[in-house]
């Protein structure tokens, strides 16, 4: 596979060198209906850790599986692809919405609003 960089990523591991783990805002990062207040802030790792689940799981309250996730950037960032790792027990997101320079989305405004990006 070639890059459009100096190097072929067969020998190299170019996912941990364009993620954007170092620029995330982890403690301003924030979920609404998440089960366990804070939890979110542990699901984001660097590209090595990404597979490391002692952490803890991001999990929506009990019998409502939605959950709405606010991440901000320490800086400008273009996102490329986003990362989503399932439970162990095969659970994952059905669907996924993106939205971009938006603060203070609730879930009525979610339904309401165009994403930039659905994934399925």
């Amino acid at each position: 596979m070639a890059c459009l960089h100096d190097h072929e990523c067969g020998d190299h591991n170019c996912a941990a060198d364009w993620s954007l783990y170092n620029h995330i805002d982890i403690p301003k990062v924030v979920a609404l209906n998440e089960s366990v207040a804070g939890s979110v802030k542990s699901v984001f790792k660097s590209w090595d850790q990404r597979l490391e689940t002692s952490g803890g799981f991001l999990e929506s309250n009990e019998g409502d599986p939605e959950l709405l996730v606010f991440i901000p950037f320490t800086s400008d960032v273009k996102i490329k692809s986003i990362a989503v790792v399932g439970g162990a027990d095969g659970t994952s997101p059905s669907r996924m919405r993106a939205f971009i320079n938006r603060e203070g989305i609730d879930f009525s405004d979610a339904q309401n609003m165009q994403p930039v990006q659905v994934c399925f």
